[in-house]
């Protein structure tokens, strides 16, 4: 069958053990092993030692394992299926006039709870029995409810003194079982609906928690089944079956069509835990420890470029007081990535600054600060590891609170990258005039001049007491194209930078014209 996702085969097995003292299975027989494989081994084995009890003949109480093996088959579906809360609403709608629906009621009163598993698995209530006169699925649980509420005559003795029931007594009610289990787990119920069903409980069961591991064992169930999932509610059940786990990250893949090239597959829980992160009742200190396990500095890092998108719109949702160092660490190890992704730029410059400026985190801005203005030189190009755009459009916004928290500190981070570029090459600096210092005034700047124009933005919003230490050291270094052309005003407080060639430097500080 293709249900729209991938048929798994278990490559832990050899073919000889898969088949062995197993007879050959038809088609449809084939289908509901493997998809019942999906949901679980166990429910699978119960299936395939089914058919061996079928086809043995030296057994001669097949029929009673038969339907034992039914029993487990159906109990187990209907768990998984259907939730306790689900049972409890629709049992108690189970009047005689709904019954007799779906079938015998003098069979059917003493059975309430069974029914009501059937109907929840298959999302149907009192009204749709009592007002529908030909629905599908109506007609399909009547079909469910008759053959599986009839195993238990079965499965135990009828008497001990009595000959065990032959086989071909069951044979008729299993192959009609097999025709619900083709249509349940097959085209009728596929891994679609039942992922739909099992995203539509507000808190898993731990049914659903043991069969979850097996029915998303694709890639495309994963996601199909963590975009759908809404609540909050699973995060800490999630996280405790190792959902989130760093180890579950996957690895960057090589490109088949182009060998070289790699590209970084989703983590599809992780994802689901960035959409949930802002919801109101969201557990905060679960997110904190998936963070914190996530950014580990002393676990080996996985480089996937959209994990660590999806991580840094989840620290962006954290309350300031959780962020902590090792996160911006994190984050410019992300920014370096060969796999990174040009969102990654923005969320930083437009999310994560913002919220460390807003919440006054002097030390941490500083330490984002840092990254963001990093460079590296690729074929003696400037190459600055944040994208350009995103960095002026961060600098132009924010540079002026930036300046008032962070100070004198700031500028030296953005002197340390202008010396960094003038032993590289000085000559990005000859086309800066004048030095723009409202940055907010610059027209698509290339990095050596919005870098420059930022340090001078600083010097300009700084008290001249605190700057006179800064501007004289800068006056004695040798190799910098840093030359301070100081005119010192101590009524205006205004110090006016200008970056110019050193050799050209010959002023010296205004009088006071006060």
């Amino acid at each position: 069958m293709n249900d729209g996702f991938d048929g798994e085969q278990d490559s832990s097995l050899a073919p000889s053990q898969v088949t062995s003292g197993v007879p050959e299975l038809n088609a449809r027989q084939r289908e509901i092993y493997q998809n019942l494989k999906s949901i679980g081994p166990e429910i699978a084995a119960y299936y395939l030692d089914g058919i061996k009890i079928l086809h043995s003949t030296d057994l001669e109480t097949a029929a009673s394992l038969l339907a034992h093996i039914a029993r487990e088959i159906d109990g187990g579906l209907r768990d998984i299926l259907s939730s306790d809360e689900a049972k409890r609403h629709i049992q108690n709608q189970l009047t005689e006039a709904v019954l007799v629906k779906l079938g015998n009621y003098s069979e059917l009163k003493d059975r309430k709870g069974h029914i009501a598993s059937i109907l929840a698995a298959l999302g149907i209530d009192d009204s749709i029995i009592l007002l529908s006169t030909d629905d599908t699925r109506v007609n399909f649980a009547i079909r469910w409810i008759n053959v599986s509420t009839q195993f238990h005559k079965f499965a135990h003795r009828h008497g001990a003194w009595r000959i065990p029931r032959g086989k071909e007594e069951f044979e008729v009610l299993w192959y009609e079982f097999e025709g619900i289990l083709s249509n349940l787990v097959g085209s009728f119920l596929d891994l679609l609906n039942q992922l739909d069903r099992i995203c539509a409980y507000e808190e898993p069961t731990g049914e659903i928690r043991s069969t979850l591991p097996n029915l998303l064992g694709s890639e495309q169930r994963r996601a199909y089944f963590f975009r759908k999932l809404e609540f909050s509610t699973w995060l800490e059940p999630l996280k405790e079956d190792g959902w989130f786990d760093p180890d579950r990250n996957p690895m960057p893949q090589e490109s088949p069509d182009q060998p070289g090239y790699y590209y970084s597959s989703r983590w599809h829980a992780l994802e689901y835990v960035a959409k949930i992160s802002t919801h109101p009742e969201c557990p905060i200190d679960t997110l904190v420890d998936i963070v914190n396990a996530i950014t580990d500095e002393s676990r080996e890092r996985i480089d996937n470029g959209r994990t660590d998108l999806d991580t840094v719109k989840l620290i962006s949702t954290l309350p300031i007081d959780r962020i902590k160092s090792q996160y911006i660490t994190f984050m410019g190890a992300a920014l370096k990535s060969i796999q990174k992704y040009g969102l990654m730029d923005q969320e930083i410059g437009q999310t994560i600054l913002p919220k460390l400026l807003d919440g006054g985190k002097r030390e941490l801005t500083l330490a984002l600060l840092t990254i963001m203005l990093e460079i590296e030189f690729v074929d003696e190009r400037i190459q600055p590891i944040m994208n350009e755009h995103w960095l002026e459009e961060a600098l132009k916004r924010h540079g002026r609170v930036i300046a008032n928290l962070c100070g004198l500190e700031a500028a030296q981070i953005a002197l340390t990258q202008i010396r960094a570029l003038d032993a590289e090459n000085s000559s990005v600096f000859h086309f800066i005039h004048p030095v723009e210092s409202d940055l907010s005034r610059l027209s698509r700047a290339d990095y050596a001049e919005l870098i420059v124009s930022f340090t001078s933005s600083i010097f300009q919003s700084a008290e001249p007491a605190s700057i006179t230490e800064t501007i004289q050291s800068l006056l004695r270094e040798p190799h910098i194209i840093i030359n301070p052309s100081c005119y010192f005003y101590p009524n205006s407080c205004f110090i006016l930078v200008a970056i110019t060639n050193k050799s050209t430097f010959n002023s010296k500080p205004a009088a006071d014209t006060a």
